[in-house]
């Protein structure tokens, strides 16, 4: 039962007690001055014109100006015409006057009008406050049509402009990464048709500037438990995924080369001789040393050293394609993984590998060589027994006089 607070005590609140009291919880406060904070909780509030005008307005006044029943509809009991005084409140937060003689209908339906328009009011006032919040809150409609949503963003077309509203505009209307768009319904309507919430992190690249968010996406119900849309939560988490991304690259990236360090290139052979078994498919496998690099370090230095080591990993980088991985097995070594690549066509890479090097050039520095060793995966293959052949073809190319290649 909606709660009814009636200000003021003469003959018209008591009429107006008698005449509501079945319907709505009365609570009566017999002066303006009786009135605080304790009485926020009630649906309206009705006060006779003698209490709304004493003392220069002073209720209405401090009222309307500190908020203290900002969501709350203020109606105030008048005769007619209504004086100047009276027509005077509804600058100090009176929404409508409930006349006298009553008529049980009419005061009814101005009370639950009132109520209705203060609580539309307050939608709109939750939504300006919500604005405050860095998170962005929407509200869509079972179509996947925006009711509102508290921020905009550059990704979104015309957001710049004063004017515009995305009030019954749908993602793939208003949104420039049309992908995304597109996924963003899909998951809508999931949402809607499931029942279930969702939360996920999108990645957005627009005007050139690449941003994470994490969605979270909640069904709407009404009183029957008919979902009739969707309620969801944006935060920008760039920074924070970013960072991850960092951590994760800086856990499988070796630091100076920018190839995959030792365990990760490790980790992917092991992943090829698996996928190699339930495929039928094959691989091959190419291990390469830097020839008589200590010399390179004790007559140069350091930083020379790891100019050359640099030069190898970028020779090695363009080579790099969908079916060829990288990664610095240590020091000046490094092992090239071939996806679906027999024996002779890797024989071939890692010549065209040792020719290019042979042939660059070095400031400061004479040419150097690089041996390599190269094999293919054959039945009953492990990492450890791959990496161990490998590893041999490598150590005889160094014994027949380096800058070769041998095949084991």
């Amino acid at each position: 039962m909606k709660k009814i607070l009636i200000i003021g005590e003469n003959s018209e609140t008591n009429d107006l007690y008698n005449l509501l009291s079945t319907d709505y919880d009365i609570i009566c406060a017999y002066s303006a001055e009786k009135v605080n904070t304790a009485f926020q909780n009630v649906n309206a509030i009705i006060i006779n014109s003698v209490q709304a005008i004493r003392n220069d307005f002073s209720f209405l006044k401090k009222a309307h100006q500190n908020g203290t029943f900002a969501f709350i509809p203020l109606l105030m009991i008048t005769g007619t015409p209504q004086t100047d005084d009276e027509l005077q409140c509804l600058s100090y937060g009176v929404v409508d006057f409930i006349t006298t003689p009553f008529q049980e209908i009419t005061v009814k339906n101005r009370i639950e009008n009132a109520i209705c328009i203060k609580d539309s009011a307050s939608f709109y006032e939750i939504e300006r406050m919500l604005k405050a919040l860095p998170s962005n809150i929407y509200l869509k409609d079972a179509d996947g049509k925006y009711i509102f949503a508290t921020h905009y963003w550059h990704h979104l077309d015309h957001s710049d402009e004063p004017e515009w509203s995305i009030r019954g505009k749908t993602d793939i209307e208003i949104r420039k990464d049309k992908e995304n768009a597109k996924k963003a319904m899909e998951k809508d309507m999931e949402v809607i048709r499931t029942g279930k919430g969702d939360n996920y992190i999108i990645e957005i690249n627009a005007d050139g500037i690449q941003e994470f968010f994490h969605v979270y996406k909640e069904p709407v119900t009404d009183h029957d438990g008919n979902i009739n849309g969707i309620i969801g939560l944006l935060n920008n988490v760039t920074e924070q995924e970013q960072l991850k991304r960092q951590l994760k690259s800086a856990a499988i990236i070796d630091g100076l080369t920018g190839l995959f360090n030792r365990h990760e290139i490790q980790s992917q052979v092991e992943k090829a001789i698996c996928a190699t078994k339930q495929n039928k498919s094959t691989f091959s496998v190419i291990m390469l040393d830097i020839d008589n690099f200590k010399q390179v370090n004790d007559c140069y230095g350091h930083k020379h050293g790891d100019m050359v080591i640099i030069k190898l990993a970028e020779i090695l980088k363009s080579n790099m394609g969908s079916n060829l991985s990288a990664g610095r097995w240590g020091g000046e070594e490094f092992m090239i993984l071939l996806y679906d690549t027999e024996i002779s066509s890797a024989k071939y890479i890692a010549e065209l590998i040792r020719k290019c090097f042979e042939n660059t050039d070095f400031p400061d520095i004479k040419p150097q060589t690089v041996s390599l060793g190269v094999t293919q995966m054959k039945d009953g293959d492990t990492a450890d027994s791959l990496c161990i052949r490998v590893d041999n073809g490598l150590y005889k190319a160094k014994k027949q006089g380096k800058n070769r290649v041998i095949v084991i």
